[in-house]
Order: C-alpha cells, then structure tokens, then sequence
C-alpha cells in the first residue's frame, strides 16, 4: 500500500467519527427547517433507538395520505432525497400524463408524481419482496399508481437479486435460467409502453442500481426518443462502464442535460 493511500485511510478513519456526530446534530435542523415541530416528531419517531427495525406510519404537510418507513432502513434517507431535498421538483412547462418509476423502492417518487400530476398515469416498477409490498401500501391511496413488481432490462429476460442482503435501496439483479431460485421474468421499457398503449413517455425516472447498463445496451432506440424528461441515477461503481454506455446511446437524440443532487436530467428539445 502506497504512503498516500496509507494517509487517506488514516484521515478517513479519523474523520468518520465526526462525521456520524455531525450527521447527528445537523439532521434533526433539517427534519425542523423543512417541516418545523412536526419534523421534529417525525425525526425523533424515525430514529427512536428502542424500536429500530419496526415499521411506523407517518403523514407530511401537504399530503392527505398515512405513508410507512421502515425504521433503521434506507427507508429514511429515501425520504429525504423525494420529499425533503425535492429531487424531482422541477418546472416542467407541461402537464405528464404518462410516468414510469423504474427502481421504485418504497413508492416514495411514485407518491410524489401522483400528487403532484393527479391526471398522469404513473407505472411504479420494483422487484424485490420487501420493498414492494412497501410500494403498494404506500400508494395504495393513489388510484393513478400501478405497481409492478418486476425489474426493468434491456429484453425480456430473467433475472434474479444477487445481493439479497444489502440496503433496501441497493438491491442489484443478473440475468439468469428460469429455473433459478428466485428468478423472475424481467420487462424492457418497449414492453411497457406497448402494454400499457403509451405514445410516448413523459417522465421517465430510472434509479436501478446498474440495470441501466442492459437497458441502455440494446432496444433503446424503439423507446428512447419518445421521453420527454428522462431522470436518471447512474450506479459506475456498480457495474463499470455504464456510464459510457448510457452516454453513447443518448448523445443520438437532442437532449439538454442538468443536475438535481444525484440524478442527470435529460429534457428532449423535440
């Protein structure tokens, strides 16, 4: 190991601590800057030590509807990312009527686009047991949603979860024989807006954890220049190369390209 390395370990070691301590003091100012004495309650609710691991209920200033986390989970920084830091905020200049959510986990984006586009159609796409089940009972309350647990490929291929084990948010799947265990029948977006007999998608959200790989690969070409907004979440670390795939398969169309936190936003010019 080089000295520079051994230096960046050490530095990285000493300042974890602080960090965690800092995440502590600052956290709950952002639960009451976004939504005052009832953030503080629902800070304390979602890290209530004594009752790690229970799933709880809980309702935000704006929505008429109970939603659910899963305490201790990647469900409470989710949260975070949809209805605190508002990822998917953005002035559009026309009303969606169609939205996929593909990597859904919990519903929390599915249940954002809902209230915020009553008239839309929103498909929310998830395939692990657990987060699903979350899915639906999150949106149970918004007609406009429809659940889908499955995953979303470049091809109607099978698929299974590899990582079983990890964070609810970082669940990963491959392609894999029917007869796996575990296996399930994976969709492409094609498939998905021939079902559902969709002209074209108006908000496209993809947050699956490397699948953008397979998705951007291969078939693009039959759906991609029908996205009006494309919301996009690129996981390199997980599968390396994805990046350059993603980015030779859009540089054919006329996008304009931003950045919200950690998404790339894709707006078709046409």
């Amino acid at each position: 190991m080089s000295i520079r390395r051994k230096i960046k370990d050490f530095a990285n070691n000493a300042y974890e601590p602080l960090k965690t301590k800092l995440k502590l003091y600052y956290r709950p100012k952002q639960y009451v800057r976004k939504w005052g004495a009832d953030g503080l309650e629902l800070y304390k609710d979602f890290f209530d030590s004594s009752r790690q691991g229970e799933e709880t209920s809980f309702s935000l200033a704006g929505y008429p509807h109970k939603l659910y986390l899963r305490r201790g989970t990647s469900d409470e920084p989710t949260l975070r990312q949809v209805f605190m830091n508002i990822r998917y905020e953005m002035d559009l200049g026309f009303s969606p009527k169609t939205i996929l959510d593909g990597g859904a986990n919990v519903g929390y984006a599915s249940v954002f686009f809902a209230h915020k586009y009553p008239d839309a159609e929103v498909l929310s796409i998830e395939p692990d047991n657990s987060n699903f089940e979350q899915v639906k009972k999150n949106t149970a309350h918004y007609p406009n949603v429809t659940p889908i647990q499955t995953a979303i490929w470049g091809n109607s291929s099978f698929l299974k979860i590899i990582n079983p084990k990890t964070e609810h948010w970082a669940f990963e799947v491959a392609e894999c024989d029917a007869t796996d265990a575990g296996a399930f029948k994976a969709v492409s977006i094609a498939d998905l807006i021939a079902k559902q007999g969709w002209e074209s998608i108006d908000i496209l959200k993809l947050d699956i954890e490397g699948a953008e790989m397979s998705v951007f690969q291969e078939g693009y070409e039959e759906w991609l220049p029908k996205v009006r907004l494309l919301i996009i979440e690129l996981h390199e670390r997980m599968r390396p190369g994805c990046t350059e795939v993603f980015e030779k398969a859009i540089a054919k169309y006329p996008f304009d390209k931003s950045i919200s936190g950690e998404n790339l936003v894709y707006i078709n010019r046409n």
